[in-house]
């Protein structure tokens, strides 16, 4: 009796979210709330968010529509609960039942922490239709950062953003996201997110990012803890993920739909970026199918990395809204379990990824990673949208990690002067003739830093230099602390570091990055910009963005002999002064920003929409 109790304070409280509970997780209530008129409710005693108590819901005035928002009969569903004078972020590891609300905080001055330098090209021009866009993924430089996964989703948003959209960008509030690092402000009011049998609170805080809305989903029972993915800061790729995971990511890409009907902003367009969204596109296909909140939304969901699925038991199908416990359906299927990823690659009204070789690599049983026959039974449905960077943020003009800046014209003194510098810094030998080459990359199997280490031998024969920054697999580190160990004055290892990365692209003559595969790679863009030359295996985003032998060069295949073969091809290009020069200014002057793509992708939305 205890869950119809809460549901009927929520009712009278709350009628317009009761409704919507109702809708999406079809809870058998219709008998309870025709007898509403003969029930008598004394107030309940609830539960604590944090520290401070809660008090009982009571009625508040309905939330204003934002500008350019669309009424509906829905608007507002997620009415604003009272907010207690007292305000806490302590960890309560008790669910919260359905009448149960969080406590607002006052609200902070938010300060934008990015200027608006980028040209993201040509701004929607008067008259022009301007969507409201919901995007969602589980990092966002500079708030959460674990790979390139952080840098798209920041610029492709606020690329949208600056043509003239409004674009609401939702993260989770992991414990690594510091109000006052950002400048974070609290959004007034809570609202309530289904989680099967239970409802979890949400509160949400802001900051605005050269024009891009950025949200912060805020619940401690979720994100109080180190790391956003796993234990010790764990990035997400092995055996030490948080084992509510599954729970985790189900509040986010619930509490992202239900924060928009919090903000008053029914979307055009939903876009989900990897498997930790993935029910978002499914969660629009079937518990909130008849919602007419997001009955004109469409949904785009992009895939980063196909080799990571989201991959959990069933027993959290009930929870989700998009099945039922005792169910498995085969449209979220994947090796006996349920995949968030198949999820959104089932339901979406078109898939991405960043690439178009990946797009039809992804295709194939050598790259799809089980789900290319899916893939190619929505080959239709499926394209590929090379990412791009942001030449404001990647400007060897103007980066203050570097010790000399430089451009286009006087690329050749600036870079020695940065590859004295960490010769210096990292212990090598001094020599402004040596060839410098570079990884900058996650030490994991799939960048081939095996194969760079086995290589080693080519660089030195050709009379150069290897430095290796980054971190991951420990194995990988302890290979190329051995090797540097081995070589001292020629082969040096440096911890990844964003900072320290910049100088490395600044000082290095090539970047290695022998990839067994690459969605798209960012890091041959930014090397590139920097006057780099990256040698690199020809497969997905490497193969779009290198032109042999003019910005870059491709070794013949995945192997050490093929990497060899294109280390002493470089070495010999390196040799030949005019013609290196020529193409580093070629890499230099070439255009990778977001421009196009972001035409692509609104040309995109814009046929998601005429089909509604």
């Amino acid at each position: 009796m205890s869950l119809l109790h809460s549901f009927l304070v929520l009712l009278l409280a709350h009628p317009l979210q009761a409704q919507n509970v109702l809708r999406s997780v079809r809870a058998p209530l219709a008998p309870a709330v025709g007898a509403l008129n003969s029930v008598h409710l004394p107030a309940p005693t609830l539960p604590s968010f944090g520290t401070a108590p809660l008090p009982v819901p009571t009625l508040a005035a309905p939330t204003a529509l934002a500008p350019n928002a669309r009424a509906s009969a829905a608007t507002p569903a997620s009415a604003v609960l009272a907010a207690p004078t007292a305000s806490a972020v302590a960890v309560k590891p008790a669910a919260v039942k359905p009448a149960e609300a969080a406590a607002a905080a006052p609200v902070a001055t938010a300060v934008s922490p990015v200027n608006a330098a980028a040209d993201w090209g040509q701004r929607l021009p008067d008259g022009g239709k301007k969507l409201e866009i919901l995007m969602a993924g589980a990092e966002a430089h500079p708030f959460v950062k674990t790979g390139g996964l952080a840098d798209v989703v920041d610029d492709l948003g606020r690329g949208l953003a600056a043509r003239g959209h409004r674009v609401t960008l939702i993260l989770p509030k992991f414990a690594s996201v510091d109000p006052d690092k950002f400048q974070l402000e609290r959004v007034p009011g809570s609202f309530l997110v289904p989680m099967g049998d239970r409802m979890e609170v949400a509160r949400l805080w802001k900051t605005e990012r050269a024009g891009l809305e950025v949200y912060f989903l805020d619940n401690p029972n979720m994100y109080s803890r180190p790391g956003p993915y796993g234990y010790d800061g764990h990035d997400g790729y092995g055996k030490r993920d948080y084992p509510d995971n599954d729970e985790r990511f189900l509040f986010h890409s619930r509490g992202a739909l239900e924060a928009m009907r919090f903000l008053g902003r029914s979307p055009d367009i939903v876009h989900a970026h990897d498997w930790h969204v993935g029910l978002i596109p499914a969660l629009l296909k079937t518990a909130y199918a008849h919602d007419p909140f997001f009955a004109a939304a469409r949904s785009v969901a992009t895939i980063h990395n196909i080799a990571y699925q989201g991959l959990f038991p069933w027993s959290v199908l009930g929870k989700t809204g998009v099945g039922r416990d005792g169910e498995r359906p085969a449209a979220y299927e994947r090796h006996g379990m349920f995949s968030y990823l198949k999820a959104a690659l089932t339901h979406a009204d078109a898939i991405t990824t960043v690439s178009p070789t990946y797009a039809a690599e992804i295709k194939t049983a050598a790259f799809g990673e089980g789900m290319e026959t899916l893939l190619n039974e929505r080959a239709k449905d499926l394209s590929g949208i090379v990412n791009g960077i942001d030449p404001a943020e990647n400007d060897p003009g103007r980066d203050p990690n570097l010790v000399a800046h430089y451009g286009v014209a006087d690329a050749a003194q600036g870079k020695a002067a940065n590859k004295a510098e960490i010769q210096r810094r990292l212990g090598l030998t001094v020599d402004p003739e040596a060839p410098v080459y570079a990884v900058a990359s996650r030490f994991a199997a799939q960048k081939g830093i095996d194969l760079v280490i086995e290589a080693a031998d080519a660089v030195l024969k050709a009379g150069g230099q290897l430095v290796l920054t980054g971190s991951g697999d420990k194995e990988l580190e302890e290979a190329a602390v051995a090797l540097a160990a081995a070589h001292p004055g020629r082969v040096a290892r440096h911890p990844f570091d964003v900072f320290f990365v910049k100088l490395v692209y600044a000082a290095a003559d090539f970047l290695l990055m022998p990839s067994r595969f690459e969605p798209c790679g960012l890091s041959q863009l930014i090397a590139q910009r920097y006057g780099t030359l990256p040698v690199a295996t020809k497969t997905g985003g490497l193969a779009d963005t290198i032109v042999d032998g003019v910005d870059g060069f491709h070794s013949a295949d995945f192997s050490a002999a093929a990497l060899r073969d294109v280390i002493a091809r470089a070495a010999a290009f390196y040799a030949d002064r005019p013609a290196f020069a020529a193409a580093r200014r070629r890499a230099m002057e070439k255009d990778s920003s977001w421009g196009a793509s972001i035409d692509r992708y609104l040309a995109l939305y814009a046929a998601l929409l005429a089909k509604r």
